[in-house]
């Protein structure tokens, strides 16, 4: 499964997308700003990239999930954040054959390259 990490910066400006400040952190703006991205972009990426719906989907749970670290990492966990990830997963059920759960195992313990 491939999870869109290289050159988000250089894809958001193609496809126009418009950045939140929202923190004071630029990690957590930077990690917030890919998962919306991934979320509000779809289908320009798709069309862009052509990379499946998939690739897109796992690559949302992986930013949401790298923001989530980032959060709980700064101000302590936040059942908010890990509600978003779970509609994401249910999201995924809905709209994909076979859920790689392995694979969403992997991204929540951060061993994918």
């Amino acid at each position: 499964m491939e999870i869109i990490k290289c050159k988000v910066e250089e894809i958001i400006v193609k496809v126009g997308y418009s950045y939140k400040e929202k923190y004071s952190d630029k990690q957590l703006n930077i990690l917030l700003n890919y998962w919306y991205f991934f979320d509000e972009k779809e289908k320009e990426i798709q069309e862009l990239l052509g990379v499946s719906l998939e690739s897109i989907l796992y690559s949302k749970y992986y930013w949401c999930t790298q923001y989530k670290n980032r959060y709980n990492e700064l101000y302590g966990k936040d059942v908010g954040i890990d509600q978003q990830q779970y509609k994401i997963i249910e999201e995924m059920t809905q709209r994909i054959n076979d859920v790689d759960w392995s694979f969403i195992q992997m991204i929540e313990e951060g061993k994918t390259n």
